[in-house]
Parts: C-alpha cells; structure tokens; sequence
C-alpha cells in the first residue's frame, strides 16, 4: 500500500511540474507592416507597449514577437504571411492595407488584427464594420480628408489648386483621394493628382505639380510617406505649403499636419489583441476608430516659406477653438 501511495505522489509530482510548463508557454504574435516609416513603426511601438503596460505581457518572457517588414513589396508581404502561418503564431498583427490583405489571403483560422487601415471593407478584410465575421478585425485609420482641405482653405484661403502625390495601386490611397476630390469641390478647389508606383517615382510627380498648384496635400499613402524627404524639398526650394495627413512625419519638415496620433492608434490596436488573447474572436468585435486628432505645425518651414509665425499661429488658434465648438477633439502643438 505505501508503495502504490509513493508511486502515486510521484506521479502527481511529475504532473504538477508539468502542467506549469505547459500553461506558462509564451504566446507568439507576429507583427507585419508594408514599409518602415514613423507613422507605422508608432503603431507597432503602440501594440507592444499596450501589451506589456496595460495587460502584463513581459517581451520574451510572456509574448515572443516575430516582426517584418515587406520594405514596400506586396510579393515580400505575401512571403511573411505565409511565415506566420507555417510558424502557427496566435495572432497576426498586420499594420497598413497591403500586409493586412496578404495576411488575410494566407490564412481564414489565425486571428488577424490590421492597423493603419483607411478602409476594410473596400479592401476587403471585413463584410461589415460592426459584425466583421471571419477571422479579421482591428482598427481603422480613416483620415478626416474634408477636415485637412477645410483646414487648408481656412489658412491659405487665396488656394484654388491643391496637389497631391499617391501611389493609385494603394486602395487606402485611392480612398482617400477620392474623398479629397470631393472636399476640394466643397472648397471651391482643384484637386489637381500626380500617380506614382514606387517610392523612386515620387521626386518626379512632385516637380509636375510645381508651378500648378497653390499647395500640396499628402494623405497616408505609405509610398509616398516612405520617400516624404523629395516631397519635403521641392516644397522648401518652391515655398509651396506642405500639408500631411500624418502628424507622426511632421518632424521631417512639411508645414502642417492634422490627423492622428499612430502610437495612440497602435495602443489601440493593442487592447484589441488582449481581447483575443483571452478568448473573444475577431467576428464578434466591431471594427474601431481613431478618434482624437492632432494638429502640429512646423515654425521651421513657416520661416522657410516667409510666413510670420505668431501671426500663423494665432489663426491656427482661432481654427482649432471652431474645432472644438463642433465637439471635435483636436490638440495644437507647435513646432
């Protein structure tokens, strides 16, 4: 009898020092973005941070994180994807359009939660923004286009021809140029577009819109952001007023910035991933949004374009208190 109860106490040992083994396993997220630029390495920066401050997953110790880059190649992006898939990481994180899809196309089981996206459901990573259905949801980046040209035509109000530069094989890009159209009209202005297909186009479409524009507008266009320096130069050496849909680029020169804060955008996405995590699934939670928005201006590039900067800020002012007196929560920071 006491050699049965040995051999039973001995075979509960080896369970209790297995089972902690077992329920302490890491879990492993893999993180993908289409290309390196401030504005998605915020976000990805968001998620971890998120993870480990706010739900306690301890990098390399909780959570193992495999994070890729296509560096601005889709056929790269689909190549990760499937990584991710053969690796059976528990979460796919995919930050911007292009990686959100390939990761959508590589696997209908893993939980994906996208980034950066302008628009899901023309993307076609959910059917509907409230019941996701499938494997898929995350947090929308849907830029307030007809806030950046309103804000535009309130500044520069003299503006009858605004020039952008995207890359027309984005579907975020095509989105929101579509909508700039529209607000232009609103505006009484001209949306006069110059395509590229890959960063090294952007220089060039930049110079074609000097001498027929008043200003030049810049969405979330990961291509273009990519290569925002070229932009960034003709503006200065042709004082045109630069204007981005990305506060996160404003540091690298431009004049003006009104959009979201991506780390913020990330942290969001971050509670996204928790929720998963512990048990709910992509198809019961509602696509979200960013919903605080930032307005940075560049006192460098006003002194470059020969704008007084007290005077521009005091109009700034006055643009963010109509803001506020519509409910719309924006912060003003000057540079």
């Amino acid at each position: 009898m006491r050699k049965i109860l040995f051999l039973s106490l001995l075979v509960l040992l080896s369970i209790g020092l297995v089972l902690p083994a077992t329920a302490a396993e890491p879990v492993k997220i893999g993180i993908m973005q289409i290309v390196d630029h401030p504005a998605l390495n915020a976000t990805r920066d968001g998620v971890r941070d998120a993870l480990q401050e706010v739900y306690g997953y301890v990098p390399d110790q909780d959570i193992i994180y495999d994070m890729q880059s296509a560096q601005g190649d889709v056929a790269t992006a689909n190549t990760i994807a499937r990584k991710f898939v053969s690796d059976r990481v528990d979460v796919i994180v995919s930050i911007a359009t292009p990686t959100s899809q390939a990761a959508a196309n590589a696997s209908k089981e893993i939980p994906i939660v996208f980034s950066a996206v302008t628009d899901p459901v023309s993307a076609g990573l959910v059917k509907d923004l409230q019941q996701p259905g499938g494997n898929v949801t995350g947090v929308s980046d849907m830029t307030p286009v007809d806030r950046q040209v309103e804000m535009l035509k309130y500044l520069f109000p003299d503006a009858k021809n605004l020039g952008t530069v995207y890359n027309a094989g984005e579907v975020n890009s095509v989105v929101t140029n579509d909508l700039a159209k529209i607000a232009c009209e609103k505006n009484e202005m001209s949306l006069i577009e110059a395509t590229v297909s890959t960063s090294a186009d952007v220089a060039i479409a930049t110079q074609s819109l000097v001498g027929k524009v008043d200003a030049i507008y810049v969405s979330t266009d990961n291509t273009v952001v990519s290569a925002l320096e070229t932009v960034i130069k003709v503006c200065e050496d042709k004082k045109i007023p630069l204007i981005l849909a990305d506060p996160t680029t404003l540091e690298k020169g431009a004049t003006l910035a009104l959009g979201f804060d991506y780390y913020l955008h990330g942290r969001q996405t971050g509670d996204m991933v928790a929720r998963i995590l512990k048990g709910e699934k992509p198809s019961d939670i509602p696509v979200e949004f960013a919903n605080k928005l930032v307005l940075m201006v560049n006192s460098k590039n006003l002194e470059i374009l020969g704008i007084q900067v007290d005077d521009f800020k005091a109009l700034l002012e006055k643009y963010v208190e109509d803001m506020r007196s519509q409910n719309v929560e924006v912060t003003l920071e000057v540079k």
